[in-house]
């Protein structure tokens, strides 16, 4: 009589363990960072995907500039991206989560 109340209470405890695995993932994110460098210009963001800094070292012509700069930006970028994907996964033990994952 009891077996599905006690299936719920369990289900209800592992969907509260993981909103708090949640919870510390994304503030471990906030303090995350990633850096991606080329060409004397670098780049480290955070898990929230802002820069933190940038630093241009190097002289170089205006084009080659702004892809040096879009390369290193979107590489940190996906760093990130990729750890958070990581991370929401061991969380969530592989299940696909929408707006999460």
């Amino acid at each position: 009589m009891f077996g599905k109340l006690g299936d719920m209470a369990e289900m209800m405890k592992q969907a509260q363990k993981m909103q708090d695995s949640l919870k510390k993932i994304k503030n471990d994110l906030k303090y995350a960072r990633y850096e991606a460098e080329s060409n004397g210009v670098k780049v480290i963001i955070d898990g929230e995907m802002e820069i933190k800094e940038l630093k241009i070292t190097t002289q170089m012509d205006n084009r080659k500039m702004e892809d040096t700069v879009k390369h290193v930006i979107n590489k940190a970028l996906k760093q990130s991206k990729d750890d958070a994907a990581n991370r929401l996964k061991s969380a969530t033990g592989g299940i696909s989560i929408p707006g999460l994952t």
